[in-house]
């Protein structure tokens, strides 16, 4: 028998049989009306009109997406050449050292996204149009990443790699749909691919290897375990505790805390500042805004409970610690939409009167203070959470809608200039006005 075949039996004992069955299964092709489209924004005008006299770079190709996109880019690259060794050191070399792009994105997820990207969009086509792309087979792709994990078992950076393909291909056959709206061949498929993705990585110890990807990778599994919510703390103070300079882990710990997911605003309160706590010596009280960042954005209810002055407290320990026009952007963006939010939400009931006051000096501080271009991409985000993952959202629309909002928003401390005709402009060293 040749190797290739002892590989094929040996994988017929490693993935669920459920696997091949569910792939036979394919849902019917989806007609247009089946996939959600980005609404037109239609937000506050009153100020659009002025824009033109807000002159501010507009950076579209920012050094954090051209760093992302070359690192996704590598990671592809050489799976596609079978450079799996060299590709796995990569991973684990970047792993070790805790490197990352400008906004937190881990250079070895980055990596990792890629190598198996191939595979993921391939299952992805077969289960948006009923079908496989012309000249793939939905199931051979996983199983060839799972026969170069087989040659290699103990090799993390590759597990990795597999794992997060099969959590990836999970999240496709499930959607973001409730859970009591999920069709049972969904279901079944999303909690075969995440056993499988458990049983890879409960061979390696996150702690043992100081590996915050593995670590990260754990903090993935969680919505296809058991009980997630008894598992939800402990395994992001790990995360956090391995990596406690990234803040995406603790906006990714606030997301998975709101009552949507597996906890509630007082329970998001409370390990905001036990994060913040426990991190004082590296953000001051910065992590109490990091837990609370996207959530607010995803659930405005979080408003409710949240403390406004150590949430201001934190932004300018950030900002204290980063100059960054990438950092700038993403808090200038959330002080805007929360802002908007708030006035909204707050304004015929009376209630938290102090929210949208503290916000708009907030963002008003920071235009003044700290923003220097616009990264049109973060403000698109803003306005549809930024952990939103609707992929049919294209880049270029969404950079559009974030340039008419960051500019509309930018024009809003200067309306008594813009209004007398003058121009407002800004540069490195600091914001001028003058008349056009």
């Amino acid at each position: 028998m040749s190797r290739f075949s002892d590989q094929k039996s040996q994988l017929a004992g490693l993935l669920p049989s459920s696997l091949h069955k569910i792939a036979r299964k394919l849902p019917l092709p989806r007609t247009e009306a089946d996939v959600p489209h980005f609404d037109e924004y239609d937000g506050n005008i009153t100020y659009r009109d002025l824009t033109e006299r807000i002159d501010i770079p507009v950076n579209l190709s920012t050094p954090d997406q051209m760093q992302s996109d070359e690192y996704r880019e590598k990671g592809l690259y050489l799976a596609r050449q079978d450079r799996w060794d060299e590709l796995s050191e990569l991973i684990m070399t970047h792993d070790h050292a805790r490197d990352s792009t400008r906004s937190g994105l881990p250079i070895a997820d980055l990596l990792a996204f890629g190598a198996r990207s191939d595979v993921v969009r391939a299952a992805e086509h077969g289960l948006l149009y009923g079908r496989p792309a012309r000249g793939a087979d939905f199931f051979s792709g996983i199983e060839a990443l799972e026969m170069v994990l087989m040659d290699d078992p103990r090799n993390y950076g590759l597990a990795l790699i597999v794992a997060h393909m099969h959590i990836d291909i999970g999240w496709a056959w499930r959607g973001a749909k409730a859970n009591d709206a999920v069709q049972d061949v969904n279901r079944d498929a999303f909690e075969a691919h995440f056993d499988r993705a458990y049983d890879i990585l409960s061979e390696f110890c996150p702690h043992e290897l100081q590996s915050p990807a593995l670590s990260a990778a754990r903090c993935a599994l969680l919505p296809g375990r058991e009980n997630p919510a008894a598992h939800l703390v402990r395994e992001f103070e790990a995360l956090i505790d391995l990596d406690p300079f990234n803040p995406r882990h603790m906006r990714s710990l606030g997301n998975y805390l709101l009552p949507r997911w597996y906890g509630n605003h007082q329970a998001l309160d409370l390990e905001a500042r036990r994060t913040a706590a426990r991190t004082y010596d590296i953000w001051g009280a910065g992590a109490y805004t990091w837990v609370w960042f996207d959530a607010l954005l995803v659930d405005p209810n979080g408003f409710d409970t949240l403390e406004m002055d150590y949430f201001m407290d934190g932004i300018r320990d950030i900002l204290k610690r980063s100059e960054d026009q990438h950092v700038v952007n993403l808090i200038a963006a959330h002080l805007y939409q929360s802002w908007q939010i708030a006035r909204e939400r707050y304004h015929a009931n009376g209630v938290r009167p102090d929210l949208p006051p503290a916000l708009r000096r907030g963002f008003e501080e920071l235009v003044y203070n700290h923003l220097r271009e616009v990264h049109p991409l973060i403000w698109g985000h803003a306005e549809i959470g930024f952990e939103n993952t609707a992929r049919v959202i294209s880049t270029e629309r969404l950079a559009e809608k974030g340039r008419e909002t960051a500019l509309t928003a930018v024009a809003m401390p200067f309306l008594a200039t813009l209004q007398q005709g003058q121009t407002v402009s800004f540069g490195p060293d600091g914001i001028s006005e003058s008349n056009s």
